[in-house]
């Protein structure tokens, strides 16, 4: 199956913060399975990751841009998390630890890695489609399914820029419903601790 235009919504578990995401055509978006270090950190880091990882320590992302991110409903519960003093934004739900954003800390890069939770997956397929990047197969879990090397790399690699470059061209990047008016992000933000990196490592 593959992915066709339309919108999705992404909710956190208990639906305080809602998001509509829009998938105006079928390259808006690349479904991508990330099985990163950072990313399985930052998922064990909310309720062990439940409902996030798959078995073989996968992550779910929707590669996007943030203009494509409808009203927040719920906004003043997001937070954010970075993994060291230069991570990437994490952004979740304060409410109930549901991991939900991923972008850059400059959010003038018009980049959003909206992460998908495994019950929402077949509700979002339809716009999504399948993934087409396996990506960091080196810190899949063995035995647990994971692909034995990377995919589709290259691929997800130009999709990213070439969504980030029409974005910023036709200034459609200017909306970021994730940044304020002076570019600072709308949510507060901390550093993970090392206590907290260890306590998450498997």
């Amino acid at each position: 199956m593959s992915a066709a235009a339309g919108q999705f919504t992404h909710a956190c578990r208990c639906g305080a913060v809602r998001l509509t995401i829009a998938v105006p055509w079928s390259g808006a978006g690349g479904h991508v399975m990330c099985y990163c270090s950072d990313c399985q950190l930052a998922a064990r880091l909310h309720e062990n990751g439940a409902d996030v990882l798959t078995p073989a320590g996968g992550t779910n992302i929707w590669h996007t841009v943030p203009n494509h991110i409808g009203d927040i409903a719920g906004a003043g519960h997001l937070s954010i998390l970075r993994l060291s003093p230069r991570g990437m934004f994490r952004w979740h739900a304060g409410c109930c630890g549901t991991p939900l954003i991923n972008t850059f800390p400059n959010l003038a890069l018009p980049f959003a890695g909206v992460v998908l939770r495994q019950s929402e997956l077949d509700s979002v397929a339809p716009v999504t489609g399948p993934v087409t990047c396996h990506y960091s197969t080196v810190g899949a879990l063995r035995g647990a399914g994971a692909p034995a090397q990377d995919s589709g790399v290259p691929r997800a690699i130009i999709g990213i820029g070439s969504r980030m470059l029409r974005a910023l061209v036709s200034a459609k990047s200017r909306r970021n419903p994730l940044r304020s008016d002076d570019g600072s992000p709308i949510a507060p933000k901390r550093v993970v601790t090392l206590e907290e990196r260890q306590a998450a490592r498997v």
